[in-house]
Order: structure tokens, then sequence, then C-alpha cells
């Protein structure tokens, strides 16, 4: 059941890979105009992005170029690292149309931050493209690798005060 819709998540996971440029080739190729891209948390990426043209300009450049704020560090992914091919642990259809993928990326911030993030993407299939993707993530990895902010452990704040 929901094989096709399966199908159409693998083949997107198969092409995000490489530089920012055939990352965003693959969105896309799979990916509807009318795409919601949804992260949780609060960093400069999070929330919902709607249309595929602000998921270009408000999620996917600044995954690669930072957001501008200031910081130590230059900001964004490292290009010539790229991202490597997905670890995909599983792929389940869900129900109407709906996918869960569990998996870890591969990358490296420009700051030298490793980017080895672990996903559990909810992914809607519509007319054989993506129209919607909710992605639960570690978003202090986000801050630290793609906007280069120290995150201090609530732990070691007492200490540093």
């Amino acid at each position: 059941m929901y094989e096709s819709e399966k199908k159409t998540v693998s083949k997107w996971l198969d092409l995000v890979r490489g530089g920012s440029d055939e990352v965003w080739e693959s969105y896309r190729a799979m990916m509807d105009d009318n795409l919601t891209w949804r992260l949780i948390g609060t960093t400069p990426i999070s929330g919902e992005h709607k249309g595929l043209t602000r998921v270009e300009n408000d999620f996917f450049a600044k995954c690669w170029a930072g957001d501008g704020r200031r910081g130590g560090a230059e900001q964004g992914l490292d290009p010539g690292y790229g991202i490597k091919p997905l670890d995909i642990r599983e792929i389940t259809a869900l129900e109407d149309g709906r996918v869960m993928v569990h998996c870890f990326s591969d990358g490296r911030g420009k700051n030298g931050v490793p980017y080895k993030n672990e996903y559990c993407w909810i992914i809607t299939v519509k007319d054989g493209k993506i129209f919607k993707l909710d992605e639960y993530a570690d978003t202090a990895l986000i801050e630290r690798a793609m906007f280069n902010k120290e995150i201090i452990p609530s732990e070691l704040v007492s200490e540093k005060a």
C-alpha cells in the first residue's frame, strides 16, 4: 500500500547529495511548486515555508549562506564538502499518501563543525511530487554548524556565570 508514494520519496532521497546546485536540482525535480516545508524549532530556517520559491529563498539559501547574524566565523554549509548520500534507516508508508523517513545527513559547516544530523521527515506526496514535508531534526546542531552559534548545555550555564 502507498508504494508509489514511497518510490517518489526514495527517488528524491537518492538525488539529495552534492553541492547546493545538485541538492537544489533534486528539490526542483521532485517537489511540487506549492510545497509546504516546515522545520521545528526557532532556528533562522525554522517555521513553515510555503511554495518552492519561499523554500529556496527562506530555507535552502540560508542553509548554504547563513543568515547574516553576527558570528565569529563564516556561516552556512561548506559547498566544498557538500552533502554526502543520506544514511537511510527507514522509509515507511503511513496513510493518505504520507511517508515517514528516518535518516542521517553527512555535511559540514563552513566553520568546520560536522553536520551529521538525524532527521524524521513526514512527507506527503500528491500526484507524484512531494507536496508537504514536516522536518524533525537536531536544531541545536543546525545553529552550531550552519549559523556558527555556540550552544551551552544547561548544566554548564551555572559554571560560566
